[in-house]
């Protein structure tokens, strides 16, 4: 009979620290993915954010009519602002801890933006056309910025 009953209570003691132990670990994985997952996004935008700013800056560099494409990848929803004075690039990504902001200098800068972009990849196309006005858009897949800087030394 005391055997019995102390085979119960370890056996009782046994399924409560079972049932402990996968409360317990379940607790530690979720907040440990989702503080990987913000990793990884904030990682995707810095990368997005200076080639970006490379490419504006590459762009801004070259002779009227330059072009550059660059292929992005975001996890999470974003913004891309640009301003004149100063002129900043700015990019703004949500992630599970929140909202995550970058910003550069550049060597031209214009006031626009291009807010609640969708998570997904990109084609980046910044150019200096012929004509135009300067801006953001996005059409698809493809987000295009068009600086139009004035000629003469102006800057």
């Amino acid at each position: 009979m005391r055997g019995q009953s102390s085979l119960e209570y370890m056996l009782i003691i046994g399924l409560s620290l079972i049932v402990l132990a996968s409360i317990t670990v379940a607790r530690m994985v979720n907040p440990a993915s989702e503080s990987g997952s913000d990793g990884m996004g904030i990682s995707q935008a810095r990368s997005a954010f200076y080639a970006n700013a490379d490419a504006i800056n590459g762009v801004y560099g070259s002779a009227q009519t330059a072009t550059r494409t660059i292929f992005v990848h975001l996890s999470d929803t974003w913004d891309l602002r640009t301003t004149k004075n100063p002129s900043k690039l700015m990019l703004s990504v949500w992630t599970l801890a929140g909202v995550e902001n970058l910003e550069s200098n550049l060597w031209y800068g214009f006031d626009n933006s291009l807010l609640n972009i969708p998570a997904g990849s990109y084609a980046v196309i910044v150019d200096w056309p012929a004509d135009g006005e300067d801006g953001i858009t996005r059409v698809g897949d493809k987000i295009y910025i068009h600086i139009n800087p004035p000629t003469g030394g102006e800057k």
